[in-house]
């Protein structure tokens, strides 16, 4: 897996032989192209890290800090790996529903979440986003899910747009309050 545009276009990314499903090519570049401008000299958090493809897909773009949280320290030693040599990142080791009330009010402009599928977790993650106030007014939330999940409107949200890749969909809320 590589980097598909940006100052970091092409570079490599490694993950754990088994245990994640890493977004695809074709996903996040429509996710990035929906967000477009968006993403320059922003303030991101990627949830559910793994091995960091959406959060250093947005530093590519030039977003200007990722913050990264991840629950597995074997995936945390790949994210380690994958961000050598990068500035303006952080990572958080932890469950995202035990780190993301620690983060109340942080104002991300967008938060970048993939959940596990088929475990409810999308439609948690959004209400989760959405009552610790993570993301500022008029700031992002994109959630990655399977097409058979549905995610719930946390209220003062809309939903900006929807896209399908495959098996994939993607949700991409907008704070309004």
């Amino acid at each position: 897996m590589r980097i598909s545009a940006g100052m970091l276009k092409g570079r490599r990314l490694v993950y754990p032989r088994s245990g994640l499903r890493p977004t695809k090519d074709i996903t996040r570049q429509g996710i990035f192209n929906v967000l477009g401008g968006a993403v320059r000299n922003a303030r991101v958090c990627d949830l559910f890290a793994g091995g960091g493809a959406l959060g250093i897909e947005a530093l590519s773009r030039g977003a200007a800090l990722v913050v990264f949280v991840e629950k597995s320290l074997k995936v945390i030693s790949c994210l380690k790996a994958n961000l050598a040599g990068l500035e303006n990142v952080r990572i958080i080791r932890g469950d995202v529903f035990r780190v993301v009330p620690k983060l109340q009010d942080t104002g991300f402009d967008i938060v970048l979440a993939d959940p596990p599928y088929h475990q409810g977790l999308a439609d948690r993650t959004a209400e989760l986003v959405a009552t610790n106030r993570l993301v500022k007014i008029e700031g992002w939330l994109v959630i990655e899910h399977s097409r058979q999940e549905t995610v719930r409107v946390p209220n003062g949200w809309i939903v900006f747009k929807q896209r399908s890749y495959g098996e994939t969909a993607v949700t991409f809320f907008r704070r309004q309050e």
